[in-house]
C-alpha cells in the first residue's frame, strides 16, 4: 500500500512471552479476563482511546515545545456502530506498535493518564475489531486485529487473534490527510461487547455528545492541555452528520450549562459584606442576585485547609498534603435540573450520566462512579448538590475505579462540608414553592394515586397478629442511645407505637418512591386507650374533644389516609420546603426528634405538652401543632419525640419548659 510499510503479522502477546504451551496460554487468557472484568463502565471505551491519544498529544507537545498545534479527531459512528479516535500525537514506532496491545505492558510515565499497562489490552481484547494505525518518522503501519473478544471468551485453547495488515487502509480520512504522526484506533461494536449497540443512549448530535464526553472521559480535564483542539463528528442511524469542536477541553462544570443563570458564592458573599457595611439587611439582594439555578465554588487545597471548624484528623491532613485535591462544587435550584439536562441532550430517559453526588478524579481526569454525599441531617439536599474531587498523586486500580478507602471517607467529608457551605446562600436560588404549579398538581396527584394504592392494598392483603402473649409491656424502651439521625427517629417511633405509648396513629404504608416518607390513619375512640388522664394516660385527647365524633355516630372514628414526614430535626423540613422538594399543604404529620430553630421564621409552633393547652390535641400522641405565622392557619401536626420522652420521664419540670419555649415569647 501506498505511504504505509507491509509488516509480518504478529501475535501481540509474543511482546509479553514467547511462550506457547496450553498452560502458558491459558494462564496470559486468565490474566486478560481480569483485566477485562475490571471495565464495566459503558463509557470506558471512549475513556481509554480519548485517553491515549490525550497523552500522545501531551508528549508530542512536550517534546516539541514550539509551534505544535495538538489535535484530536474523534468519531463517533453510530450508523456503523463504531468509535474512531485520532491524534497527530507522537505516533508509535514499530516496537511500540507490536507491543501496545499486551497486558501490563507500558512505555508510558506517571505523568501520564494511564499508565498501568491495561487499557489498551482492553482495547485490542473487550472487542472483536480493532483497527491500529501509526504514523512516525521511522515507521508507519495499519493494522487490523478480529475475532479478539471471542477467542478470550472461547475455553478451548484454540488460536491467538493476531493483527494483521489492513489492506483497506485507515478508516478515518483525517489520519491520511492531516496527520503527520500520531495514532488513529477504531473499536468496532457488536452483541458480545459492552456497549453493543451506540444508538441505546439516545443521543445522536456531536452538542450532546461532547457534553457526556467531558464528564466520563479524559476530555473532562482538570488542568486543561493548552492549545489543544478536539473535533468531534458524530453520524446518527441515517448517516447524518454533526460536529461540535473545542479548545482545551475541561470537565463540564455545572454553571458551564448554565452561565447566566449560575452564581459563585463569593460574589453573594461580597454583595452581603457590602450590605452589612452599609449597615443594612444582608438577606436584601438585588434581584440580579436571585433566582438562580446553580450556586457554586471551587476551594484548593490553601482553601481548604482554611475552612472554618473544619476538624480534620491527623491522617486526613496528612492526605490533603499528600494529594493536594482540587474541589469543585455546584448546587442547583431543584433535582429537575438534572432531569432537564438529560432531557436537552437527549439522554435514555431510563438511565443517567448527571446527578446529585461526588464525581471522583485523578490523573487530570474524572474515573469512577459517582459516590454518595453523606449528610447527617437535610439527606433529601445531597441530591442536589455535585461534587467534583481531583487527587494529585494518586491513580485507581484496574479499570480506573477503585479508590483507597482513605480517600473516598475524605472525599465525603470534604463534599458534606462544602455543600452546607454551598446552602447558606440558597435563597438565591430560584423559588420552587408558591402557586399550583404544573409539577405541584403532578405531585398531588401521585399523592392521591398512592392513597389509593395502598387503601386497595390494605383491603386486599390486612395485616392481623392477635396473641395475648404478645405486646407485653416492658414498662421501658428497648433502644438504648438517643436517636442521631432520621432512620433512629423511624424506628424509636415504630416502636413507641407497637409499645402502646402513641394509640392513635395506623401505619399504613412507607414509600421510598414518591415525594414523602409514608401514609397513615387517625384513630380515636371513647375509652381508656384514647381520653386523657394525668398519670394512666397523659397523652391522650380530652373527652369534650371526642364529643363531636360521639354525638355524630362516628365513633370508633378511623380517618382516611394522611402524609407522613420523618426528620431527625424539623430544620430539615423547612429547608426542604424552602427549596421546594417538599409542599406543607401536602404533609399532616411530621415525626422529629427536635424542633431546630429554622420553624420561626415562618410558623408559630402551639404545644399540647401542658395541661392549659390540652384543646390542642385532635388526636393521642400528638405532641404540637404548627401553625402558619401570616395565616394562623394549621399547617401540620407534630409528634416530637425528644419532648414527649422528656414530658413522660418528667411531667412537670417538662410542662415549665414547654411554656417558656413555645408560649411566653407570644
Amino acid at each position: 500500500m501506498k505511504n504505509f510499510q507491509h509488516f509480518e503479522s504478529f501475535d501481540p502477546l509474543e511482546a509479553k512471552t514467547e511462550a506457547a504451551t496450553e498452560v502458558k496460554l491459558k494462564a496470559l487468557k486468565n490474566s486478560i479476563k481480569g483485566i477485562l472484568t475490571s471495565y464495566i463502565g459503558w463509557y470506558d471505551p471512549f475513556s481509554e482511546t480519548i485517553q491515549n491519544a490525550m497523552d500522545a498529544v501531551d508528549k508530542r507537545a512536550e517534546k516539541e515545545n514550539g509551534s505544535y498545534e495538538p489535535k484530536i479527531w474523534i468519531t463517533i459512528d453510530i450508523k456503523e456502530n463504531r468509535l474512531i479516535v485520532t491524534d497527530n500525537g507522537i505516533g508509535l514506532d514499530e516496537s511500540q506498535f507490536k507491543s501496545f496491545l499486551a497486558p501490563f505492558f507500558s512505555f508510558k510515565s506517571k505523568k501520564n493518564r494511564g499508565h498501568k499497562g491495561v487499557g489498551a489490552t482492553y482495547l485490542a481484547y473487550g472487542f472483536n475489531h480493532i483497527q491500529l494505525c501509526t504514523k512516525t518518522e521511522s515507521f508507519t503501519a495499519v493494522g487490523k486485529m478480529l475475532g479478539a473478544k471471542d477467542w478470550v471468551e472461547d475455553e478451548s485453547p484454540s488460536s491467538r487473534s493476531e493483527v494483521t495488515n489492513d489492506m483497506a487502509g485507515p478508516l478515518d480520512p483525517h489520519f491520511i490527510d492531516a496527520v503527520d504522526t500520531g495514532v488513529s484506533i477504531c473499536i468496532h461494536f457488536d452483541k458480545h461487547t459492552f456497549p453493543k449497540d451506540l444508538n441505546w443512549v439516545g443521543m445522536n448530535e456531536a452538542s450532546a455528545w461532547l457534553k457526556v464526553l467531558r464528564l466520563k472521559t479524559a476530555l473532562g480535564a482538570i488542568k486543561p492541555t493548552s492549545g489543544l483542539n478536539i473535533v468531534l463528528n458524530v453520524i446518527d442511524k441515517q448517516g447524518k452528520l454533526t460536529q461540535d469542536k473545542i479548545e482545551n477541553p475541561t470537565y463540564l462544570r455545572i454553571h458551564d450549562i448554565s452561565p447566566t443563570k449560575s452564581i459563585c458564592y463569593k460574589e453573594i458573599q461580597k454583595k452581603k459584606d457590602d450590605l452589612y457595611k452599609k449597615e443594612k439587611n444582608t438577606d436584601d439582594l438585588p434581584s440580579n442576585y436571585k433566582n438562580r439555578l446553580v450556586i457554586y465554588g471551587e476551594w484548593d487545597i490553601e482553601a481548604l485547609l482554611s475552612l472554618d471548624r473544619w476538624n480534620l484528623t491527623d491522617e486526613e491532613q496528612e492526605l490533603l498534603k499528600n494529594h493536594k485535591p482540587y474541589v469543585y462544587c455546584a448546587y442547583v435550584w431543584s433535582v429537575n435540573y438534572w432531569k432537564e439536562f438529560h432531557k436537552d441532550i437527549k439522554y435514555r430517559i431510563s438511565s443517567k450520566i448527571l446527578y446529585g453526588g461526588i464525581q471522583l478524579a485523578a490523573n487530570n481526569m474524572p474515573q469512577g462512579e459517582t459516590v454518595t454525599i453523606p449528610l447527617n441531617k437535610n439527606i433529601n439536599r445531597q441530591n442536589n448538590a455535585h461534587v467534583l474531587v481531583h487527587f494529585d498523586n494518586y491513580t485507581p486500580d484496574l479499570g480506573r475505579k477503585n479508590y483507597q478507602k482513605e480517600l473516598i471517607e475524605l472525599a465525603q467529608k470534604i463534599a458534606s462540608k462544602l455543600v452546607d457551605i454551598l446552602f447558606k446562600y440558597h435563597k438565591c436560588l430560584k423559588p420552587t414553592m408558591g402557586g399550583r404549579n404544573r409539577d405541584e398538581l403532578f405531585r398531588e396527584q401521585r399523592i392521591d394515586e398512592w392513597k389509593k394504592e395502598m387503601e386497595e392494598h390494605e383491603k386486599n392483603n390486612p395485616l392481623q397478629l392477635i396473641n395475648e402473649n404478645f405486646f407485653i409491656p416492658t414498662k421501658k424502651v428497648s433502644i438504648t442511645s438517643f436517636p442521631s439521625r432520621e432512620q433512629d427517629v423511624i424506628a424509636l417511633f415504630n416502636q413507641m407505637i407497637a409499645g402502646g405509648v402513641i394509640r392513635g396513629i395506623q401505619i399504613m404504608a412507607t414509600n421510598e418512591r414518591s415525594d414523602y416518607d409514608g401514609l397513615y390513619r387517625i384513630l380515636i375512640d371513647r375509652n381508656e386507650l384514647h381520653i386523657y388522664d394525668p398519670k394512666l394516660n397523659p397523652i391522650g385527647v380530652l373527652e369534650e374533644n371526642i364529643e363531636n365524633f360521639d354525638s355524630n355516630n362516628q365513633l370508633p372514628f378511623r380517618s382516611g389516609p394522611k402524609v407522613l414526614e420523618y426528620k431527625f430535626s424539623l430544620d430539615g423540613l423547612i429547608e426542604n420546603i424552602e427549596t421546594g422538594i417538599k409542599n406543607s399543604k401536602n404533609i399532616n404529620l411530621v415525626v422529629v426528634w427536635e424542633t431546630g430553630e429554622e420553624w420561626k421564621k415562618n410558623y408559630r409552633i402551639f404545644t399540647t405538652l401542658h395541661e392549659d393547652c390540652l384543646e390542642y390535641r385532635k388526636y393521642h400522641g400528638v405532641t404540637h401543632i404548627m401553625r402558619n405565622i401570616d395565616t394562623h392557619e394549621e399547617a401540620m401536626d407534630l409528634i416530637v419525640l425528644k419532648e414527649l420522652i422528656e414530658y413522660l420521664n418528667n411531667p412537670t419540670e417538662t410542662q415549665k419548659a414547654q411554656f417558656a419555649k413555645y408560649e411566653e415569647d407570644e
